[in-house]
């Protein structure tokens, strides 16, 4: 519980400027899921899950990056803003667009089996982004370290685990429930990108604080 509360005294110093960040990044996000659903559907409810994903692998990781760099500086005490923060997320952006894609491709394989595989994995690659952007490791590195540091932790990271799991499924229930009825599809997306702003900065905020807490070196 000492990892959630120290995150939400730092969300509540950070947590404004980290959700701006992250409408700022998810709104494009939606956009261009929008229209590239436009341009490739084909009724397809299965397409369309996959011009969603190709569109949060474009921006999700810069995003994700740039929120990482930022809570990182700010926790030791320096004064990294938004925008230095969005560059250093440019300079790793390859590496976290490759791990992130990977990573939804192995928790995809795991829902597929069935869900309980799937949250397992989703548990084990917690880290993999803060390891790409703060350690410096390829994303196969990142990978296998971040099942390594998950590893033995269930005491320290199960019941964060759990509450920003459910935390994020709110936010796509609210969100499934306010786009009932609704006929303007980009209106909605634009709701969605508002609504998931704040859940996706906390949750990097508690993820950071995790990995710092369980970060050893690699074996």
């Amino acid at each position: 519980m000492a990892a959630i509360a120290q995150s939400l005294f730092f969300f509540s110093r950070y947590g404004l400027s980290l959700t701006v960040l992250f409408w700022l990044m998810l709104i494009p996000s939606e956009v261009i899921g929008l229209y590239l659903h436009r341009a490739l559907a084909t009724g397809s409810e299965l397409q369309q899950e996959l011009v969603d994903l190709m569109a949060s692998v474009l921006v999700d990781p810069l995003v994700t990056g740039a929120a990482i760099f930022f809570i990182a500086s700010r926790d030791q005490g320096g004064n990294l803003g938004l925008y230095e923060s969005y560059l250093k997320s440019i300079g790793v952006y390859f590496p976290l667009a490759t791990v992130y894609f990977f990573s939804v491709v192995i928790v995809l394989f795991g829902l597929s089996l069935y869900l309980i595989p799937g949250i397992y994995l989703l548990y084990k690659l917690m880290f993999v982004e803060f390891r790409v952007a703060l350690k410096n490791d390829s994303p196969l590195v990142a990978i296998r370290a971040s099942f390594n540091q998950a590893r033995d932790q269930y005491p320290l990271l199960l019941l964060p685990f759990v509450l920003l799991l459910a935390m994020l499924l709110l936010s796509r229930v609210l969100i499934d429930y306010l786009s009932v009825g609704s006929r303007d599809e980009l209106l909605m997306r634009l709701l969605a990108g508002a609504i998931e702003a704040p859940f996706m900065a906390l949750a990097v905020v508690v993820g950071f604080r995790l990995f710092s807490l369980t970060c050893r070196p690699q074996s």
